[in-house]
């Protein structure tokens, strides 16, 4: 646990005593306060500590988890005074900081690059700054007026398979979120903000072969969780059965064993819906390791959780899935004294499955390996590509690996249907025909399938939002991670937005804050500094590992894991349970949004909401189908329940 608060004023006015209080009391549970006193200001520590390098003059309240040996003493104070603000990229570390040098008379305020660590701060120029770990201990100022931010409602109700950048808004108007990555300059009249993030991934150049890269990948995550363990007394870990999941609870109870220290707690989640079945990979994994495990249901009652959730976290449940699931874990987690638990949370961002290797073929015209690398990816008997067919596994292997090619580099064959004569197209079927061994019949069926697809498809809804809404609060611009994010892809020939998102960083997040008020900060071996470089580091063609994926994992833990989970190739869906939940939060709150003159409905067309919730409660409806409407209603009322809890 940890994190920390402060006020600084530029009006020569004290801090108020009262405001002070106030943010102590709301974020005690995060540890023991310790306070600093800066020019006209405060600065404040729960559970983490409080820097004074006297000579520079430089004084810092940090919230740190520091995976490094080489950070010891006084670390943020120390290098800033050698380095400045870039030396912010150097730490291997979760942290939050704001740093004050007396000598700029200028306040830094900085987080890590994947977000774990929240900093939300407001800025009244020439009046003061304020900061903080969670938004309460500044919604609770008596300068600062609360009022919901309508803008934000837009990025939160709109469905997208886009990755959306993370914003600086927050739920508040006025109150903004620290960029991960970045650090604020703060002076009276002005707040700047610069990115300090930088990739190292030249330092790779000399690995040669997949030995190589996974034996630095077990070296690197071995010790990203021997760190994160190192000082604790009681660890936790969940265990879904996943690859990440799993690597990360095999590799911490190894660890733990080798050092004679108690056992691993694994805690795996039972939805008891078919679809999100794994029990053979947990059981695979508890029958090889030994650790201490529990398998818990998620919490009964729904909407109390969401509603425990808007209070902690301060803004609207952000998880697709409610928080019934996580909370489970949390209590149990508390109950046993664990106080630390580790989470696979998103690995597959950073260990990826490379299988974007095949566009990286097609765009580059090596059609002979793109051929072979599909054959590759359609052999696992196990994959399910309904996207790509809708009783794919009932298909031959002849046919999955038409199917697939032609869904691949199908829209090209689609445009020259449209565009070319008919002597032209048969031209270029002969083409396709040679060039990836398929059948006229496969290539006139898919072209079949695509017209029929396009003729009987559905309108899907995007959104519910009003159009008085919409014209009331048009998009505007917004600072946010989307320029960084751009040009550091750029840099690095690297998808950063798959991993620097806002949903990826909000769920960082909440999970903190989950954590924060349970007594267990969750932490995160896949978001370490070192195994993030190395994942964006290696060949597409490594982490393809013919056509099985996250190649890294599988060379690098192959003695670590269960052979069943090594060789898994498959996901649970939570499409059931989404579907589950977001009916019971339906029929726990219709009666409250029942009156017109509910708030939400100054936001949401109450014509679209129907609809959706007819899709949600249609058995007709394909079950895979109804992730979007789950969401979207789901949503609608996690929002709902929030500014209806709003003072």
């Amino acid at each position: 646990m940890g994190g920390i608060a402060g006020i600084i004023r530029f009006d020569g006015q004290a801090v108020d005593p009262i405001d002070a209080n106030n943010m102590i009391s709301l974020l005690k549970h995060r540890g023991n306060v310790l306070s600093q006193s800066i020019n006209n200001g405060l600065l404040l520590a729960f559970g983490g500590s409080i820097e004074v390098n006297a000579t520079a003059p430089v004084s810092a309240a940090t919230d740190a988890d520091i995976f490094s040996n080489v950070w010891t003493g006084q670390p943020f104070s120390t290098h800033y005074v050698q380095k400045g603000p870039r030396s912010f990229n150097e730490l291997n570390a979760d942290f939050a900081l704001a740093l004050w040098d007396a000598h700029q008379h200028t306040l830094y305020c900085s987080r890590d690059a994947m977000g774990v660590k929240p900093l939300y701060y407001v800025h009244r120029p020439n009046q003061f700054f304020a900061f903080a770990s969670e938004i309460k201990a500044l919604t609770t100022l008596r300068e600062v007026i609360v009022k919901p931010n309508r803008f934000k409602f837009r990025e939160y109700l709109i469905w997208t398979t886009q990755y959306v950048p993370y914003s600086a808004e927050t739920f508040y108007e006025g109150i903004f979120s620290v960029l991960p990555g970045h650090y604020l300059q703060v002076r009276p009249g002005e707040v700047t903000e610069s990115p300090y993030w930088h990739l190292d991934l030249d330092k790779y150049k000399t690995l040669n072969g997949i030995d190589d890269y996974s034996a630095l990948f077990r070296e690197y995550f071995s010790t990203a969780i021997d760190r994160r363990i190192r000082n604790r007394q009681r660890i936790g870990s969940h265990l879904s059965g996943g690859l990440d999941s799993s690597s990360v609870s095999c590799v911490a109870q190894s660890l733990l064993l080798e050092q004679h220290r108690p056992s691993l707690y694994t805690f795996n989640i039972d939805s008891e819906q078919p679809a999100a079945e794994e029990q053979s990979y947990v059981q695979a994994v508890v029958d090889q390791w030994h650790p201490n495990h529990l398998r818990v249901k998620p919490l009964a009652d729904v909407l109390d959780s969401v509603l425990q959730i808007n209070h902690l976290f301060d803004r609207p449940e952000q998880f697709i899935i409610p928080s019934s699931f996580h909370l489970s874990v949390s209590i149990e987690a508390q109950k046993l004294g664990c106080d630390v638990l580790l989470t696979g949370h998103d690995g597959d961002s950073v260990i990826t499955t490379g299988f974007d290797y095949m566009e990286e073929l097609a765009s580059s015209n090596q059609w002979d390996l793109f051929s072979e690398a599909s054959r590759q990816y359609v052999a696992p008997q196990e994959r399910d590509l309904h996207y790509v067919h809708k009783n794919w596994l009932q298909l031959s292997d002849r046919a999955k690996y038409e199917k697939y090619v032609l869904s691949m580099v199908g829209r090209s064959l689609k445009k020259q249907f449209r565009q070319q004569s008919f002597p032209a197209l048969l031209t270029s079927i002969r083409e396709y025909k040679q060039r990836f061994s398929l059948s006229e019949t496969a290539i006139f069926s898919y072209l079949r399938e695509r017209i029929t697809a396009k003729l009987t498809t559905r309108a899907l809804i995007d959104s519910a939002l009003s159009e008085d809404f919409k014209c009331q609060v048009p998009p505007r611009p917004q600072r946010s991670t989307a320029q960084f994010v751009k040009s550091l892809s750029a840099e690095t020939h690297v998808e950063i937005e798959e991993v620097l998102n806002t949903t990826n960083v909000i769920c960082n997040e909440q999970m903190n804050h989950i954590g924060a008020y349970y007594g267990h900060p969750y932490s995160f071996p896949f978001f370490d500094k070192n195994v993030i470089e190395l994942g964006f580091a290696t060949p597409m063609a490594i982490r393809f590992d013919q056509g099985r994926g996250r190649g890294l994992i599988r060379h690098g833990l192959r003695n670590i894991l269960p052979p069943s989970v090594l060789s898994r190739v498959t996901k649970a869906s939570f499409v059931e349970y989404g579907t589950l939940t977001a009916q019971q939060l339906y029929e726990a709150t219709r009666e409250q949004f029942s009156s017109t003159s509910h708030p939400i409905w100054e936001v949401i067309d109450q014509r679209i909401f129907a609809k959706i919730v007819a899709i949600v409660y249609d058995p007709r409806f394909p079950a895979r189908g109804k992730t979007r409407y789950n969401w979207l209603l789901s949503r609608i009322i996690y929002l709902a329940l929030w500014l209806g809890s709003l003072k």
